[in-house]
C-alpha cells in the first residue's frame, strides 16, 4: 500500500454557481485552531490527519501531523508517519520542512522563498519552484486553482487537473453541510470537498483497491492566512 498516497497522492471554494466565499477569506486567526480528520480505510479507522494553525510575528505557522497504521488481525502490515511545518506570509508559502516514514522508507523536504523563486531540496534533489508554489497539504482552498503542486513527501512538482463536480450534502464533524466536490486527476487521483466558507471538509481516494476517506472531526478553520476571493476553475 504505497504511502496510501495522500501527501502528494495519499494521503486546496468556490465563487461559483450556488456558492460564494462571502467576499474575502479572513486572514485573522484566534490563538490556535485545528482541522482534524479520522482516516478510514473501507470504513475502518487507520489513524489521523491533523492540521494546526498559529500566528507568530504576523506569519501563519501550519503544523501537519499524519499517523496511519493498517493491521491484519494483530499484526501491523503498514505504517505511515508524516510531519510537515509550513510558514505563510501575505498569503504565500515562505518555508516548508517535512519528514516522512513511509513504512520504513524515509523522505525529507526543505523549501525556502527567495527573491527569484522558491528553492526546494530533499529526497528528490534540488530545484527551483515558482514563487507562488502551493503544497499538497490541501487545507488551503486555493489548491483547486492550481495545475502544479509541490509534493510534500517526495519534494517534486506534480501536474494536476482540478475540476468542480457539483454541490453535495456531506457529514462534517457530525453535522450535515453543503460542500463542493473537486475531482483531481493527473499525477494525483483523489476527490476534495470544500464548504462555501473555504473549509476543507472531506477527501477520498483509492489505494490498492480499498477506499480511503477523510472524515472531519469537530471544529472549523481552514481560512487562516488565506486572503482574497477564491474562484473555481
Amino acid at each position: 500500500m504505497r504511502r496510501l498516497n495522500l501527501v502528494g497522492a495519499l494521503i486546496g471554494v468556490a465563487a461559483v454557481t450556488g456558492l460564494s466565499l462571502a467576499g474575502t477569506l479572513r486572514a485573522a486567526l484566534p490563538g490556535a485552531e485545528q482541522i482534524a480528520f479520522e482516516v478510514l480505510r473501507d470504513g475502518g479507522s487507520i489513524g489521523h490527519h491533523r492540521v494546526s494553525f498559529r500566528r507568530e510575528s504576523g506569519d501563519l505557522h501550519v503544523e501537519i501531523d499524519i499517523r496511519l497504521e493498517v493491521k491484519l488481525l494483530f499484526l501491523t502490515v503498514f505504517r505511515y508517519r508524516h510531519r510537515n511545518n509550513e510558514v505563510w506570509r501575505d498569503g504565500r508559502l515562505v518555508a516548508i520542512d517535512t519528514e516522512t516514514d513511509d513504512d520504513g522508507e524515509a523522505f525529507w523536504l526543505r523549501g525556502r522563498a527567495m527573491k527569484y523563486g522558491f528553492v526546494v531540496e530533499g529526497s528528490s534533489g534540488r530545484f527551483l519552484a515558482p514563487a507562488d508554489v502551493m503544497p499538497t497539504s490541501y487545507w488551503n482552498p486555493r489548491t483547486v486553482e492550481r495545475t502544479r503542486l509541490l509534493d510534500t513527501q517526495r519534494g517534486r512538482l506534480i501536474r494536476v487537473e482540478i475540476a468542480p463536480s457539483g454541490l453535495e450534502t456531506i457529514a462534517m464533524a457530525g453535522r450535515p453541510v453543503e460542500a463542493r466536490r473537486y475531482k483531481v486527476t493527473g499525477d494525483l487521483t483523489l476527490d476534495l470537498w470544500y464548504t462555501a466558507a473555504g473549509e476543507w471538509a472531506k477527501t477520498t481516494f483509492e489505494a490498492r483497491g480499498a477506499e480511503v476517506a477523510y472524515a472531519r472531526k469537530g471544529g472549523a478553520g481552514s481560512l487562516a492566512g488565506v486572503e482574497g476571493p477564491v474562484r473555481a476553475k
